[in-house]
């Protein structure tokens, strides 16, 4: 888990470096966090093996309830594959119980629950969340605890972004100055001629660098952002990782409640991993658009990048 977060690379420090983690068309280029997302599903893959078997074992409950139930039922001279046929019959069983007095409805269901108390298939979860070792139920309270305060986490997180963005926009608003003229004529234009396309060379030699700086600028606060951003999970996300690999993920819990609160545990946990991630990526896309393209965003500015 904290492998996972350690290996989410600090974005490059200029646009230019950018240029090294993303094509013109955006594709990740970057090894390691290419790496990082197999890692990630691989991770993703262990723990959804551990809920299937979870899941496979929660349906050999149900069977042995089903099968239980049935014998109980019998034993009572009711025939439960019947009441699931004949609406009649299970409307008649139904005023049978409803005629009798609390006292025999309690020995009634006593004696209903006695083929599953006493069948050693079935595994009592009141009991199993109990008896489960002390790193599942230490996994499990911190997991719910976690997953219960992530909306707070979010809005921290989002916090963080507004602010950052903000300030990107107010770098963004600032007028570049070339220094010389921009062309009155489109260098795309019929009518630019061949001093025409001096001059757009000599302009876009002079506004390229500004652009490219002033994407560096704006890397540098989403850098900033995505520091605060790990450091706030920082903290937690080394907890989950000591909770989380002392219970082994939940494999060896008997308790479906347990077992459901470190999956889920861990999946919010991956989730701020993911995220950061994502983030990262995206601040380095933005930051490597102009400088992968060059001059021609400024000559011709809706064009695409070729």
């Amino acid at each position: 888990m904290l492998s996972l977060l350690e290996a989410v690379a600090e974005p490059p420090a200029t646009a230019e470096q950018a240029t090294s983690w993303v094509d013109k068309r955006g594709t990740l280029l970057h090894p390691g966090m290419q790496q990082l997302q197999s890692a990630i599903d691989s991770h993703l893959a262990f723990v959804a093996r551990i809920a299937a078997a979870n899941g496979a074992r929660n349906q050999q409950q149900g069977a042995v309830m089903s099968e239980a139930l049935g014998q109980g039922l019998a034993s009572e001279g009711i025939d439960m594959q019947r009441m699931q046929r004949d609406p009649a019959y299970a409307q008649s069983v139904q005023e049978r119980i409803r005629r009798m007095s609390p006292a025999e409805q309690m020995a009634f269901a006593q004696r209903m629950s006695q083929p599953l108390n006493s069948d050693r298939r079935f595994v009592n979860q009141a009991q199993a969340m109990v008896e489960d070792a002390p790193a599942m139920r230490a996994a499990a309270s911190a997991g719910e605890a976690y997953v219960r305060a992530q909306p707070q986490r979010l809005a921290q997180a989002s916090a963080i972004w507004a602010e950052a963005e903000k300030e990107v926009e107010r770098i963004r608003a600032r007028r570049l100055v070339a220094g010389v003229p921009k062309p009155a004529t489109e260098w795309d234009n019929i009518g630019c001629d061949k001093a025409c396309r001096g001059q757009w060379d000599a302009y876009a030699a002079k506004m390229l660098p500004l652009m490219i700086a002033r994407d560096t600028e704006i890397l540098a606060v989403r850098r900033a952002a995505l520091q605060r951003q790990r450091a706030a999970v920082l903290a937690e996300l080394k907890s989950a990782d000591q909770h989380l690999s002392a219970s082994a993920y939940g494999a060896a819990s008997r308790s479906d409640v347990n077992q459901s609160a470190i999956v889920a545990y861990d999946q919010a946990a991956i989730a701020e991993i993911v995220a950061l991630r994502e983030r990262t990526i995206d601040a380095v896309k933005s930051a490597a658009i102009v400088a992968h393209c060059g001059k021609q965003l400024v000559l011709v500015p809706l064009a695409a990048c070729s």
